[in-house]
């Protein structure tokens, strides 16, 4: 039987567990860095538009898929005779309580696991695969490691000039994405961090068309 050696990641500035699914302006939770982020951009020029209409462009946000290997870290947990791939929030019981994509070709039997009132899971996984975004289901096509071994350089969120009534107009808007992708929303350093499932660039580039570049910063947790 091979053990996945259980802990976290020391990321400098963020990490992939998220205490709630979105935090007030001024509360960052942490998220896994992101290898070779540059994504900087400049402060917005014009008051921020939000509320109905700022809702009604983000209800079309686009959801991409993985089709390239990508790096997930989070929990695994049995559901529904399965295995789901927690990357969001995770709630700190036992067993704990997440959501995420169906993790497919899981194999209890060969990892070292913890069980509690018939439910098995195990913390601390770090593996690569596909997303498929429409199925919301994980395909491996590597080895599951421990977390703990992975090495990624921190992200750095780039500085706004937003105060902190319109941080939370933004995060009021967030919340009415629909659909798995959204993850949850902070305000960092004068602008909002939005954490999402995967972002190919087309989610940054939607939001950036709603309310302008440096208001909204995207930080995908698949990689």
């Amino acid at each position: 039987m091979r053990s996945i050696v259980l802990g976290g990641i020391a990321a400098a500035s963020l990490a992939l567990a998220l205490a709630g699914c979105a935090s007030t302006a001024g509360s960052a939770p942490d998220v896994p860095a992101s290898p070779g982020a540059t994504y900087s951009p400049a402060a917005p020029a014009a008051p921020v538009g939000t509320g109905a209409d700022a809702q009604a462009r983000l209800a079309d946000l686009p959801t991409p898929s993985a089709t390239e290997p990508v790096l997930a870290i989070g929990t695994v947990l049995e559901q529904d005779g399965g295995a789901i791939l927690c990357v969001g929030a995770v709630a700190e019981s036992a067993p704990p309580q997440c959501d995420g994509p169906e993790l497919l070709g899981w194999d209890w039997a060969a990892f070292d696991h913890e069980e509690t009132g018939g439910v098995r899971w195990v913390q601390g996984v770090a593996i690569e695969g596909t997303y498929d975004a429409e199925a919301q289901a994980f395909t491996p096509t590597g080895e599951p490691t421990s977390a703990a071994a992975i090495q990624l350089p921190a992200v750095e969120t780039p500085e706004g000039e937003l105060d902190e009534a319109t941080i939370a107009a933004v995060q009021e808007d967030l919340t009415s994405i629909p659909g798995p992708n959204m993850l949850g929303s902070w305000g960092e350093r004068g602008t909002v961090v939005l954490n999402v499932t995967y972002d190919n660039g087309s989610v940054q580039a939607a939001i950036d068309d709603i309310y302008g570049d440096g208001v909204v910063f995207v930080v995908p947790a698949l990689r």
